[in-house]
């Protein structure tokens, strides 16, 4: 792997202790406050695309026999504890958190996305998080039940698809917001082009 000293060899990952999750709840706590501190005007807990919150969510990624692991609640824990620590640290109104249910990256496989995803929410919702940011991947019946239970912002991401199908979800009221990634980065005069689409 790439480091600050050049390659290095890989190391053999290894499972978190009970007592690693726990300091790395707190090391979320602390990015999200020194984010904060240098300028940020708030952060988005990443819960997608195959990274660590996202393979704690998974059941083919958490094969965990502690809390941490088995059963909805316990695959759910550590996203909602590093949104609580998160939220706690830096407030509410300055968290988001992105998720992609049924995304198949970094070797994701999950089983039970229809009922996953909704307790997930349903425990993430008393916090009053700023936003929840989905990447969609195709279930339009999940997306319909977590646009109910979210209370706050929806942000949605529908790679791939062109500006009119996006613009409907506004309308119909599927996303509050409608997030654009690649193509911005593909077209740093995004902008200018919309408005010059729309005239």
């Amino acid at each position: 792997m790439f480091t600050a000293s050049g390659p290095q060899e890989m190391p053999t990952p290894r499972a978190l202790s009970t007592q690693d999750v726990a300091a790395t709840v707190d090391d979320f706590r602390r990015a999200a406050a020194a984010a904060v501190a240098a300028g940020a005007d708030g952060v988005e807990i990443h819960g997608a695309n195959g990274y660590l919150v996202h393979q704690f969510l998974s059941d083919n990624t958490n094969q965990r026999t502690d809390h941490y692991g088995g059963s909805l609640e316990g695959r759910i824990r550590f996203a909602v504890e590093v949104a609580t620590a998160v939220a706690d640290e830096i407030g509410p109104d300055r968290t988001g958190i992105r998720i992609s249910p049924g995304n198949p990256y970094n070797d994701i496989a999950e089983s039970d996305t229809a009922e996953l995803y909704p307790a997930l929410l349903r425990a993430l919702s008393p916090l009053g998080l700023a936003y929840l940011h989905v990447l969609h991947a195709g279930d339009e019946e999940l997306l319909e039940t977590l646009r109910a239970l979210w209370p706050t912002t929806l942000i949605l991401n529908r790679a791939g698809t062109d500006l009119p199908t996006r613009a409907k979800d506004i309308h119909h009221g599927t996303a509050d917001l409608v997030s654009v990634g690649a193509l911005a980065l593909a077209n740093p005069d995004l902008v200018e082009r919309l408005r010059s689409a729309r005239r």
